[in-house]
Formats: structure tokens, sequence, C-alpha cells
């Protein structure tokens, strides 16, 4: 009888925790329905006064919630209040980055669903919410009002929730002026999208053999395109394509079909990518050196002719066969080291330098018959948009 007690007693722990959780998501989720229609018609036609209990019902229901401290901390700073307490809670809460996250979410195009599935992660909030641009205009307006006067911490918060960039130090001096006692710290931030979204890079750079006397590829201009990943993390990924353009190079001989032929290189494209570690990030300038992995595929020069059979389709078309054109490459694997250096422009996006450690033996393939240098340096100018 004891024994089933117990078993009795650890079921009823183990489900009252998970059934209480079920009851308080949909409790918030109720009041989150009621309250969101009352919170944007009291803003939207400036009834601050009815703002407040509204907001401390959703908060016994949900808890701290971003939308929830977003407005209060905007209703304190319209109403000249001290907002430093809510600041602080808003950032160690790190609500700053849900924001963003939630910012993010938004610009995408199945917004509506990328809610539907995660509710919960949302406080039962919707994206897209009239109430979210109601509160980027009030934020507005308060930065361009005359009639504030904003210390750096409220400015800063005000550009977050504005979606705007933040001032320059320099605009900021006045502040620190009337304040001498105050501690010259670097301005805080509160989220850069443009920094954790995917980054887009073009680029453009030389490609340049270290030493040895077979220089078979002299120094030639590469471009490319790469996709990174957010600079938000520490580690930073990259891939993509890169494509060196061979005008000063000299003639390779080449077993073709068991002849020795003399061919000559137009391009070699990179296929590949590069992890990296981010070591300093002040915002203004981020170094990342990395590792570089990828395939060469250089250009000989000599097409060939392929013929293909006939064959049939899963639906029973017969396509003809014939002759197709392929081009004859070298391939190799292509191995380096890189370091970044990132500086952020006044649109938020990033240019940057890169320089450049590569090996490369194209020589590797039993049909290259000349010897090729196989280590190289490159500098690289991009951006990142």
């Amino acid at each position: 009888m004891m024994i089933r007690q117990f078993i009795f007693a650890v079921f009823l722990l183990i489900c009252f925790p998970a059934t209480q959780k079920v009851w308080a998501q949909e409790t918030c989720e109720k009041h989150s329905a009621e309250i969101l229609p009352f919170l944007t018609n009291s803003l939207n036609s400036n009834e601050f006064d009815k703002i407040e209990p509204l907001l401390n019902t959703l908060q016994a229901s949900c808890g701290v919630t971003e939308f929830g401290q977003r407005l209060r901390i905007l209703l304190l700073i319209i109403e000249k209040k001290n907002s430093s307490t809510e600041i602080e809670r808003y950032i160690n809460n790190q609500l700053d980055k849900t924001f963003v996250q939630r910012l993010d979410a938004a610009d995408r195009d199945d917004f509506a669903s990328q809610y539907e599935q995660n509710k919960e992660k949302y406080n039962f909030y919707p994206l897209r919410h009239p109430l979210d641009n109601l509160i980027k205009i009030r934020a507005k307006a308060l930065l361009s009002s005359g009639n504030y006067t904003l210390n750096n911490d409220e400015r800063d918060i005000l550009h977050l929730f504005a979606d705007t960039d933040t001032p320059e130090n320099g605009q900021a001096d006045q502040d620190y002026t009337q304040d001498a006692e105050r501690p010259l710290t670097p301005p805080k931030t509160y989220g850069n999208r443009s920094k954790s979204k995917l980054g887009y890079v073009p680029l453009v750079g030389v490609m340049s053999p270290l030493g040895g006397s077979n220089k078979i590829f002299g120094s030639n201009v590469t471009f490319g395109f790469m996709l990174m990943s957010s600079l938000e993390r520490k580690f930073i990924f990259e891939g993509g394509f890169k494509v060196r353009i061979n005008s000063n190079d000299r003639n390779i001989d080449y077993n073709y079909e068991g002849s020795n032929v003399t061919v000559n290189s137009s391009a070699t494209g990179f296929i590949g990518g590069a992890v990296g570690y981010k070591i300093f990030d002040n915002e203004k300038c981020i170094l990342i050196p990395k590792g570089i992995i990828g395939i060469d595929i250089t250009d000989t020069g000599i097409t060939e002719s392929i013929y293909s059979d006939g064959y049939y389709d899963p639906d029973g078309y017969y396509y003809e066969g014939g002759y197709n054109d392929r081009m004859v490459t070298i391939n190799n694997v292509h191995l380096g080291l890189g370091f970044a250096s990132l500086f952020q422009m006044k649109n938020k996006k990033y240019v940057g330098i890169e320089l450049g450690y590569h090996y490369a033996p194209y020589d590797a393939s039993s049909k290259v018959l000349t010897l090729i240098q196989s280590n190289y340096g490159s500098v690289e100018v991009f951006f990142r948009f």
C-alpha cells in the first residue's frame, strides 16, 4: 500500500508542474489576446494613463515580456520619468536581442506561419502587430523632439525601438560635459540587425605566388561572391565562389589522351568556404582569423565532345543522344589561412580587407607535366551587406 502511495505521489510531482505550465501558457495567450487591442487603442489615442494598469495585468499573467517592457520604457520617457531601472532590466534580460530577432522574423515573407509555429517564443504577440509600428513612430518622434532632454541610454534605446542608426559618439559629447563625474564608457549597443543577419559579400583582390622559380601563375586579379553568417556569434562561416583571371601566366605541359600538349589557362575558379573565429569586436572594428578549404577548377583551354546515348524518361518520352561539349579542367584541393579586418560604415554595413595564404597544388594531377608553384598570397577588399 505504501509503495502505491509513493508511486502516486511521484506521479503528481511530475504531472503537476507540466499541467501548471500549460495552464500558465493558456492564461497568458488568453490575456494577451484581450489586452493587446486596448494597448494599441490607448497608445494610438495618447491615453497613456490607461496603459500602465493594462501592462501590470499582462505582466501578472505572462511575466516580463519584451513588448511590455518596450512599451513601459517608452511611456516613462514620454512622461519624463526616470527610465534607467526599466532600461537596465530590458538589457539584463537580453530583451534587446529578442527584439532584434523579432524584427528579423517580421521581415520574412512567411512571418505569419513563423508566428503560428512559435507563439510562445513571441509572447503570444503577433509579428507585424500595429502596436509595433505605433511604438516605432513614438520613438522617432521623441528622438526628433526639442521638448525632451534625453540621456545617452534613452537615446540609444529609442534608436533601437525606432529601428534607426544610433548617433555618432561626437553627438553625445555635450551630454557628457554636463556631468563631468560620469565615467567615460563606450556607448551601449542594443542590437545591429545588419550584423545579426546573413551577410552578402562581394569582393575583389590580387593573388600572387610566394617565392619559388616555377611561377606559372603570376600576380592576377580575383573577384567573387561569398555568404557570411551572423557576426554576433564567435564562430563565423563563409561559403561561395571566387574567380581568378589568369592574364599573367605561362603555358603548361599537359597530358591529354596520351599526348603531350601545351595549354594556357584563362581562369581559375574556387568553390568552397572558410571557418573563422572572432577574436575582437568593438562594433566599429572586427578581427577574424580563419581557415580556408575548397576546390580549384583551372581552365586548360581544351574543349572535348562527349557522346551520350538516348534514353527514355519515367513518362516514356524518348530523348535522342548526341555530342555535348565539355571543358577539360585541372582540379585540385585549395587550403589556406586568412585574417580579415571589418570596419563598420555609417549605414551599419561593413567594409573589410583580408590577407591570405593559400596552398594550391595544381601539379598534383599526373596529367600536369609542368612544375607549378603551390604557395600563394592574397589581398582582398570586400563589402558586407
